[in-house]
């Protein structure tokens, strides 16, 4: 799959509040991450690109040091990697990759699940039922042609599988689990369209909801189980892993 060149791509948009005539280091490396990363999310940088510094520094108009410093932090996600002495390389993707990524979520959703359930409050819950009901406003103006309507639908379904497990106290739990739904979020987007998933989403949602507000922990674990290993079987079923894979080899 080769890399989409960059055909007059805009520089990088500064984040609210930064100053465009001394932007600080801190500001530029975390637009170089925002932007990177989205690109390897989506499949603009392709698995396996060579990540050279001079064409990411024309693509988004930003200097060696915070990029470099960007592609640190996606090498720690598991986005991006390193070749030592010889630069970084966007992550390749696989079947049994993404097995394995689907197996480890399952754990870390689960536990994370019933630590919140255990712990959340009715800010927990206010949290939870309004995350839902944005998710639902931006899936009823999904654009699926549109890439700002799919960054919003992602946000939002992050946003509310987030506050799912908000109450959950383990910063290493978190933090863990942040990494893999990020390697997670990538197989769906390479492979998937969110109106080409023939499952009714918003209905699984509500069910991981009302079993939350319930404080029913057996039979959240099915459900979100359930709800990933649904995902699983439709990136397996595309058949687009086999196409990367044979363009990586």
């Amino acid at each position: 799959m080769a890399n989409r060149p960059n055909q007059g791509r805009s520089p990088v948009r500064a984040a609210p509040g930064w100053n465009a005539e001394e932007p600080d280091s801190s500001s530029l490396t975390q637009a170089a991450l925002d932007a990177i990363r989205e690109d390897i999310l989506s499949g603009e940088l392709t698995p396996n690109t060579r990540l050279r510094m001079q064409m990411l520094r024309e693509r988004y108009d930003i200097g060696a040091s915070p990029l470099r410093e960007a592609l640190s932090r996606l090498v720690s996600d598991n986005l991006v990697l390193s070749l030592q002495r010889r630069g970084f390389v966007v992550a390749p993707v696989s079947l049994s990759d993404f097995r394995d990524l689907t197996n480890l979520r399952k754990l870390l959703e689960k536990e994370a699940l019933s630590q919140a359930l255990a712990r959340g409050d009715d800010r927990w819950e206010a949290a939870i039922v309004a995350a839902f009901h944005q998710l639902n406003r931006v899936q009823e103006r999904f654009d699926p042609n549109d890439r700002d309507s799919v960054v919003a639908w992602e946000d939002m379904n992050r946003e509310f599988h987030d506050a799912l497990v908000s109450a959950c106290k383990s910063p290493w739990l978190l933090r863990t689990r942040n990494t893999a739904y990020i390697c997670s979020e990538r197989y769906r987007r390479l492979c998937l369209s969110i109106t080409s998933i023939s499952r009714d989403v918003k209905a699984e949602h509500k069910q991981l909801l009302e079993a939350a507000m319930d404080r029913d922990v057996s039979t959240i674990h099915v459900l979100i189980s359930e709800h990933l290993e649904a995902t699983f079987r439709k990136v397996e079923e595309s058949g687009k892993l086999d196409e990367v894979a044979l363009e990586q080899d």
